[in-house]
């Protein structure tokens, strides 16, 4: 038989082995029910609204209710245990769940328990709703630990924070960033480890409660209903959750922490900015066949408007309307010396991009100036206001390049001739001459003089680039000051542009005045080859460079400001160029008699001989050289009309090149340099992509230009030389 030893134990106590010891069950008293090791009166869990089975698993409902009792008997560890069960469970409205002190206002919140919501419209320290004082340019936001074993502890250095997407963080006023951290799921549980997190924002050495907004595993957020407010102040990071049907743990962690904010100006006080920071949590289930999951951590702001909008309406309505009149009073003129209606588009497209763009840069000039000399940091552009300048930027270089396409196929186009006067020496009536090599020598010469007069540029972007990335480099310690918004530096670089092109293009003009401008050498060779040259820009309006160079006197009145000169070429006159130009059997050749008829007829009109096809000489007045248009009504009928500006050096027949186009070419330059930095925030990319695009356009408009001599003259340039 087996020997037993009997051991008696007081109340309160029971026997383990030969000892005895503590059972809280054992003390209670028939009112109460053991739960959990510890004796609960039946009449408080009658009492306690009945909870719902469908709701929470049996073993998370007994271990909240045993807190929430010791809670109630001013326990403070239970009290922290409850808030952490509350928190977890997603500040659930149940008012049978673990958020039951908290959300029944009959009852007298225990000593101990804290609080879980921030009502910003009475609770003045709190932390989202900060002023921002001059020269404050940094929010630090710390966290607050709260431990299971009952502990607290700060963190506010963001050089040791535990996990690069959670706080605490340094934030600087207009920084936007965005982190996604890749990592295993015990590593969020040891930074977790069972506790709740409060974020404050430091503000002049005071830690100021912030509160955040919290997005279930579902999507929704949790809202007011049973709380007063949907600003809570805890949250978590991972727990397991058991679940009610299944037999398995699921586990939820914090997807993503994106922290907006919005930064206003004071009513009464323009140079007064506050600052309100919005914290959104959102949770998500981690997938059962991995253990690593995705955190991430949301740095965004709503800047206040700094007045761009403002500014496109002012410059916007006044360029634009000064710019649409000048357009169509060059479409006047394009239809008086004949062109085509369709021409209004492209020339009303031209005008509004130079409306556009730079309605937009002294806008965003305007705003940059004001925001720099009234607060005491300098705010980013709004989304709003950025987006609006893309639009206007993008929308520029679209007109543009529709203005630059119709602007070099007309000069693709354009009739040409040369005309010889050694063919108009001999007596008229007289048997025409034959030309020979010596003239298809001159014709060649002058022809590749002219080609190569087609894309000659005052200001070459290659220069006007190289100088810009120069001016920009030296104002990069100027730059860092400024925030990181792509419409200032859309600006800034814009700045370096049209100052690199103004250093570029005074250069050019005294270099010119030095060694002479390129575009005296075609009137020269003119002369010297006895050519006189004939360009065609509309139906009825034409250029003439004389080239004739001998002393008889029929020519008296042909020298001097004449010898370069525009010509509205009367109706006649145009319709004999195009009979004796055109020929059934192919283009005019330099032997072809025709092309000998044609230089002999225009030779003796530009001498008077022509009886009815004569000509008058007028000058072009201040206003007309100025916006290059034709306003006053010449002569109509049989007679041509002779414009000649006076002390102008450069023939009038480089209109139909590049040489004079060089506003609609260089706007156009800085407007795809500016698109391009507004779109990557590369400088150097923007500056690449330029001087490509302006190699593309110069070899295509020079194919283009060759093509179109060798059909109108007869020769033969080659498209390099």
């Amino acid at each position: 038989m087996k020997e037993v030893l009997c051991v008696k134990c007081a109340r309160g106590y029971k026997a383990q082995g030969n000892i005895c010891v503590r059972c809280e069950s054992c003390a209670c008293t028939k009112n109460q029910i053991v739960l959990k090791g510890i004796c609960i009166p039946k009449r408080y869990l009658s009492e306690r609204p009945k909870h719902e089975e469908t709701k929470m698993h049996p073993s998370d409902l007994l271990e909240f209710v045993k807190h929430e009792y010791l809670c109630t008997q001013n326990d403070v560890l239970a009290c922290r245990t409850l808030t952490r069960e509350c928190v977890k469970s997603f500040y659930a409205t149940d008012l049978a769940g673990p958020c039951r002190l908290w959300l029944q206002p009959k009852l007298v919140p225990p000593k101990g328990l804290p609080h879980l919501t921030i009502d910003t419209k009475f609770d003045k320290k709190a932390g989202d709703v900060i002023d921002l004082s001059k020269g404050k340019v940094d929010l630090l936001l710390a966290v607050a630990i709260y431990t299971s074993d009952g502990k607290m502890k700060f963190l506010e250095d963001h050089a040791q924070k535990p996990l690069l997407c959670l706080p605490p963080i340094k934030i600087k006023i207009g920084n936007e960033f965005s982190y996604d951290c890749n990592v295993d799921i015990s590593t969020l549980a040891s930074v977790d480890n069972n506790s709740t997190f409060e974020i404050f924002n430091i503000v002049d050495g005071e830690f100021r409660p912030t509160p955040v907004m919290i997005r279930k595993t579902s999507g929704s957020y949790i809202q007011k209903d049973s709380w007063s407010t949907n600003k809570f102040r805890r949250y978590f990071i991972v727990d397991n959750v058991l679940s009610i049907d299944r037999n398995e743990t699921n586990t939820v962690y914090l997807r993503s922490m994106n922290i907006r904010i919005d930064i206003q100006r004071q009513k009464y006080k323009s140079s007064s900015l506050q600052c309100q920071i919005i914290i959104e949590l959102q949770y998500t289930t981690k997938p059962s066949l991995t253990s690593l999951v995705t955190t991430s951590l949301t740095v965004s702001h709503d800047m206040p408007n700094a007045g761009v909008i403002r500014g496109l309406e002012i410059w916007g309505g006044t360029l634009g309307s000064l710019l649409a009149l000048y357009a169509l009073i060059q479409w006047r003129g394009e239809l008086r010396r004949g062109g085509i209606l369709f021409s209004l588009v492209p020339l009303l497209a031209g005008s509004v991009a130079d409306a556009l763009y730079f309605a937009a840069m002294l806008s965003a000039l305007h705003a940059l100036a004001a925001e720099a000399g009234t607060l005491g940091i300098t705010l980013p552009l709004s989304k709003n206001e950025e987006n609006i300048l893309k639009a206007f930027v993008y929308s520029s270089v679209s007109l543009k390049t529709l203005k630059l396409a119709w602007l070099n196929w007309k000069q693709c186009v354009c009739d040409i001739f040369f005309l010889d006067w050694t063919e108009y020496n001999t007596s008229y009536g007289g048997d025409i001459p034959i030309t020979g090599e010596c003239n298809n020598y001159k014709t060649t010469a002058l022809a590749r003089e002219w080609c190569a007069m087609q894309t000659k540029r005052r200001a070459p972007p290659g220069y006007t680039v190289t100088v810009a990335l120069f001016i920009f480099y030296l104002s990069s310690a100027w730059q860092d000051s400024l925030p990181p918004s792509r419409g200032y530096k859309w600006t800034v670089v814009t700045l370096a542009w049209w100052s690199a092109y103004t250093i570029v293009l005074l250069f050019r003009f005294i270099l010119d005045k030095i060694l002479g401008p390129p575009s005296s050498v075609l009137p020269k060779l003119c002369t010297s080859m006895g050519l006189s040259l004939l360009v065609f820009q509309d139906e009825y309006y034409a250029h003439y460079v004389h080239g004739r160079s001998d002393d008889s006197k029929e020519l008296r009145s042909i020298v001097g400001p004449l010898a370069m000169c525009r010509v509205v070429v009367a109706t006649q006159l145009r319709a004999v160029y195009k009979q004796l130009s055109s020929q059934d059997t192919g283009f005019l050749g330099e032997s072809d008699p025709r092309h000998a008829l044609l230089s002999r007829f225009l030779a003796a009109f530009f001498e008077r001989a022509l009886d009815g096809l004569n000509w008058v000489a007028s000058e072009r007045s201040v206003l007309e050289r100025l916006l290059d248009v034709e306003l006053t009504v010449r002569e109509t009928g049989s007679t041509s009309v002779l414009l000649y500006d006076p002390n102008d050096a450069a023939p009038s027949c480089f209109a139909v090149t590049w040489w004079c186009e060089e506003w609609t070419l260089a706007t156009f330059d800085a407007m795809l340099f500016g698109s391009i930095v507004i779109t990557t925030g590369d400088s150097l990319l923007g500056a690449l992509i330029t001087v490509i695009m302006w190699q593309v356009m110069k070899q295509t408009r020079s194919w283009f230009g060759i093509r179109n001599l060798n059909r109108k003259i007869g020769t033969e340039v080659s498209f390099y030389p």
